[in-house]
């Protein structure tokens, strides 16, 4: 009776933890660059402050919109902060979601459009680039070899590091950078896409992380809109609406999931309680039938322990919403391409090798159709980082 009512109240407790930790909800919001860091430099405006007045747009958005949710900002006003200090802000409030403001520049005055990183491992020059301006911030600290571990933002050879990692918030951090696109096109804005680089404050922030380049400041006439009071408006609202509908998404899952765990637990638990004798008699069916079970294990013979699993190396080439029919155009030409599901998101990957230099091969002659590749692994079906992965050898 007594490990009835405890269940119960388990359950009971644990919808109620679940309740109230979905009704709290927590966004930093970063305005790239500051201070002595100007960021781009336009010829009616300078990147620090674009990124500022819609950075503090969007939290005034989201504060008057959505009553559950926590906004900070890593700044307010135009002083500079290190990228450590920056991921350090995010991971000292919890957050659940961290939203990058940047505003992009490029040496050719006619490229014009918003795009939104996620961290990730693609090796395409105009990804890398990207990273490389944005993390080159970090050259005006003393000593940043020291702060950043040696990292050199304007090394490639640096950037090797991102090949064995795996962002436990990846799915996450896709799904709001494609809402946060969407949002965009329905604006009129050129979409540029969502896409991957090695960004320092991405990869040291615990949560998931994307980093919004709303437009090319070196385009005259989109540096013009982005100085508007309605250009800036426009880009905030865009971003503003993504968030809501990724908010709305991600509760609606959690609510599933809570229901479906509630129906398990409640599997598990009789409706009425059971009288004293009934529980009597069950316990000493249990305590017979256990010591049948402890003598037929006597009897039986050792049993050889089982191989150690080895890890398996493939290569995913893209991720998208919704499975693919054979032959689509994406595969460019590639037929033994399967996926796995992870969240909202279809990865398609190649490849079963236990042989981790084998699985290089195979990425190096994917990346002649498929630039952005990379190395994933798993163990007993279950996916783990390339790192754990080759120290399991």
């Amino acid at each position: 009776m007594k490990t009835y009512i405890y269940k119960r109240l388990t359950v009971l407790f644990s919808v109620v933890i679940t309740w109230f930790l979905a009704c709290s909800f927590t966004v930093v919001i970063d305005a790239g660059h500051g201070g002595h860091d100007p960021g781009a430099i336009g010829s009616i405006a300078k990147e620090k402050d674009l990124n500022l007045a819609v950075s503090k747009r969007l939290a005034k958005l989201i504060e008057d919109s959505c009553s559950d949710v926590d906004v900070f900002m890593t700044r307010k006003t135009d002083v500079f902060l290190t990228l450590q200090e920056r991921a350090n802000f995010v991971n000292k409030h919890n957050a659940d979601l961290f939203i990058c403001v940047h505003t992009n520049s490029a040496e050719n005055k006619k490229v014009t459009g918003a795009e939104t990183f996620t961290l990730g491992m693609d090796k395409m020059a105009s990804n890398l680039d990207v990273a490389m301006r944005e993390n080159s911030v970090m050259m005006l600290e003393d000593d940043y070899k020291t702060t950043y571990q040696g990292f050199d933002p304007n090394s490639v050879e640096s950037y090797i590091m991102f090949e064995f990692m795996q962002d436990q918030y990846l799915d996450k951090s896709l799904q709001f950078a494609s809402a946060v696109q969407q949002c965009f096109v329905k604006t009129g804005r050129v979409d540029r896409g969502v896409r991957q680089a090695g960004f320092w404050v991405l990869h040291k922030s615990a949560c998931p992380s994307v980093l919004v380049e709303m437009g090319f400041i070196t385009n005259k006439e989109e540096e013009q809109f982005l100085a508007s009071e309605q250009g800036k408006q426009q880009i905030a609202m865009a971003i503003f609406n993504a968030f809501r509908s990724y908010k709305a998404a991600l509760e609606k899952r959690q609510v599933k999931e809570e229901k479906e765990e509630v129906k398990e637990e409640q599997k598990e638990l009789p409706w009425t309680l059971p009288e004293e004798e009934k529980d009597k008699q069950q316990k000493q069916t249990k305590s017979k039938e256990k010591k049948e079970v402890e003598k037929t294990e006597e009897k039986k013979p050792a049993v050889a322990s089982k191989e150690v699993s080895k890890p398996i190396y493939r290569v995913q080439i893209f991720a998208v919403k919704a499975p693919l029919k054979a032959g689509d155009s994406t595969f460019k030409g590639v037929k033994n391409a399967d996926y796995v599901k992870a969240g909202n998101f279809y990865k398609y990957m190649v490849g079963n090798e236990t042989d981790y230099q084998k699985a290089l091969d195979l990425q190096k002659k994917l990346r002649e159709k498929f630039s952005d590749c990379f190395i994933v692994a798993f163990l007993d079906g279950k996916q783990i980082s390339v790192k754990e992965a080759l120290e399991k050898k």
